[in-house]
């Protein structure tokens, strides 16, 4: 089977409806998928609906912005606060989840507002027309609003060359427009995912600008607080990387899980259906759904 566990759509931070994110899907053979939005459960019945048109299976997913302190460093680096996502799949109690997470989907409207307003003062643009132009790339919900929307607002706007550029200069960690987010601990957010019947992910363990004892540290950590499994790093990423991850999933006897992290237009080199081969050896956290059928 062809899986892709790992997908957004325009209910975050995506530029395709749940339908539009399924259809595509199937065009790249995919068989199974999960829509994981950030923070928000709101796309899965329309992909369901287009899933089973389809003849694909969907598998219950969201994405969870959890708050996570890593130690081990040195000096002024020897804590750092990051935000990681947590993948939840194959959940059934969607009640729960949602309202546990309806809460976090209010403050990120509020945190696009305040990364539009830092973004305003620092590049002399009226706040009322670039919020209205961040709040029209998401669709016109402000709860969608993701850095990925500002980003791509401010390079059509030629304030920057790239989205990338917006990320580096402006919108990273730590940068001058950036705004945290409010979030569950990674504790919190895999306790929430079991309590909902499903199965806690670490989301691209590679993509949070950490250092390799760092990435090790955390896979390590997460396998420590209950976490099931984690994601395998893409086929671009370096050999030795992926090397790096699995033998660190190894260590820490976890289950691996595949997605493509797809977003649509603004992120176009990440593809539905393109991800990476697990070796003969792993375990797909997929083997352990109750409601795959396979």
């Amino acid at each position: 089977m062809k899986i892709d566990l790992h997908c957004h759509s325009t209910c975050s931070d995506g530029t395709y409806a749940p339908t539009e994110v399924v259809q595509r899907a199937h065009s790249a053979g995919v068989e199974v998928l999960a829509l994981t939005d950030h923070d928000t459960l709101l796309g899965i019945d329309e992909a369901r609906a287009a899933a089973t048109a389809c003849g694909m299976q969907l598998i219950n997913g969201v994405e969870i912005s959890c708050e996570h302190t890593l130690t081990g460093g040195y000096g002024k680096n020897k804590s750092t606060n990051k935000i990681i996502h947590v993948v939840g799949l194959d959940f059934a109690d969607r009640a729960q989840m949602h309202a546990t997470l309806q809460h976090l989907q209010d403050s990120r409207a509020t945190r696009g507002q305040r990364i539009t307003e830092k973004l305003s003062e620092l590049l002399a643009i009226d706040y009322d027309e670039l919020w209205q132009d961040v709040l029209t790339k998401a669709g016109g919900n402000p709860q969608a609003v993701g850095r990925a929307h500002i980003g791509q607002v401010l390079f059509e706007r030629g304030e920057v060359k790239t989205v990338q550029k917006a990320f580096d200069k402006y919108l990273a960690d730590h940068k001058p427009a950036y705004v945290a987010l409010e979030a569950l601990s990674m504790a919190r957010g895999i306790e929430l995912i079991h309590a909902c019947g499903g199965k806690a992910v670490l989301a691209h363990p590679t993509r949070y600008h950490l250092s390799a004892t760092r990435v090790r540290k955390l896979i390590k950590e997460f396998a420590e607080l209950g976490g099931d499994a984690c994601e395998l790093p893409a086929d671009s990423e370096p050999v030795s990387t992926r090397r790096m991850v699995d033998r660190t999933i190894a260590e820490h006897q976890l289950a691996t899980s595949i997605g493509s992290d797809f977003h649509g237009s603004n992120m176009p080199w990440r593809r539905l259906g393109d991800v990476p081969t697990l070796h003969e050896e792993q375990r797909g956290i997929w083997q352990s759904f109750d409601s795959l059928s396979c």
